[in-house]
């Protein structure tokens, strides 16, 4: 089989492909075989049907030859020794004696007979292989249809797969082609005017915040010197010493309550009885008013 260039590596070999063209076209057949002239296919055919013929003569001998050896169970004792003797005297080169000569000849009419019923077998069985409607005395017609049929199947097979090789070029061509767009649109993503933009984008952005951020800062500076003018100041430090004032008046009473409150504790425990006791009268005098107010009376 001839194989493929890629019509790529023809364009860029011009000599390359005259010769290809020419070995192709003029020289060679699809399957590779050579176009001879009509003088050396008319002898190249005579040598095909000499080889022919003794591959067929070899064939016949060594089927023979096999079922003999197959039919030796079948014959008399006589005949089989026979038969041994002459098989041996083939692979030899050696010559029967005239009286086995004799008795072989008189022997194969029965010879014949099991050849016949085996190889009638072995066409059967072929017969059988090639179809259930081949009959074995029409065996080699069959074969030869079949074999045209090969021939046929294997021109169209060998078409295939030539178109298969020129759909696979073409393929890898366009994966090719497919991976070397690929890279250049990420280099172009990565490194061309669309990424540059987006670039510069992003820094006019980054500027812009970065103003928005100062402008912001400005304006919470304008608000607090708006809120904290002079009056609001001065207001804030009058009331700041205000509750600076309060806070130690708070801080005197609290000495002061806790100092009573020592002063009380240092009477003793007459003294908390004494109190309770008040505390109690206080309040059996303020539920003594409610009942009044509530029979009518005043208090």
């Amino acid at each position: 089989m001839i194989p493929i260039f890629p019509e790529e590596i023809l364009l860029k070999n011009p000599q390359f492909k005259t010769v290809f063209q020419d070995l192709t076209t003029n020289k060679l057949n699809h399957d590779a075989s050579t176009k001879l002239s009509n003088e050396g296919a008319k002898e190249h055919q005579d040598v095909d049907k000499r080889l022919m013929v003794l591959r067929e003569d070899l064939a016949k001998n060594k089927i023979i030859r096999q079922r003999l050896t197959h039919t030796l169970d079948e014959l008399p004792a006589d005949l089989k020794e026979v038969v041994d003797l002459y098989l041996s005297t083939q692979d030899s080169g050696a010559v029967l004696r005239k009286d086995d000569e004799a008795f072989f000849l008189e022997g194969l009419p029965l010879l014949c007979k099991s050849l016949n019923k085996i190889l009638l077998e072995d066409a059967t069985d072929l017969a059988n292989m090639c179809g259930e409607d081949v009959n074995p005395f029409a065996l080699p017609s069959a074969i030869a249809d079949r074999l045209a049929s090969l021939h046929t199947h294997r021109e169209t097979l060998h078409s295939l797969r030539s178109q298969s090789l020129r759909r696979s070029t073409a393929l890898a061509d366009l994966h090719r082609l497919l991976l070397s767009t690929t890279i250049q649109l990420i280099e172009r993503q990565k490194h061309g005017i669309p990424s540059r933009a987006a670039k510069a984008q992003a820094r006019h952005l980054a500027l812009v915040a970065d103003s928005l951020d100062g402008k912001l800062r400005i304006m919470h500076l304008e608000a607090l010197e708006r809120t904290y003018d002079p009056d609001t100041n001065a207001t804030l430090a009058f009331y700041k010493e205000h509750l600076e004032d309060a806070k130690t008046r708070l801080r005197r009473r609290a000495a002061r309550a806790e100092g009573e409150l020592s002063e009380y504790e240092g009477f003793g425990e007459q003294m908390k009885r004494d109190v309770e006791r008040y505390a109690a009268l206080l309040e059996e005098l303020d539920r003594t008013k409610a009942d009044i107010r509530r029979l009518g009376g005043d208090a």
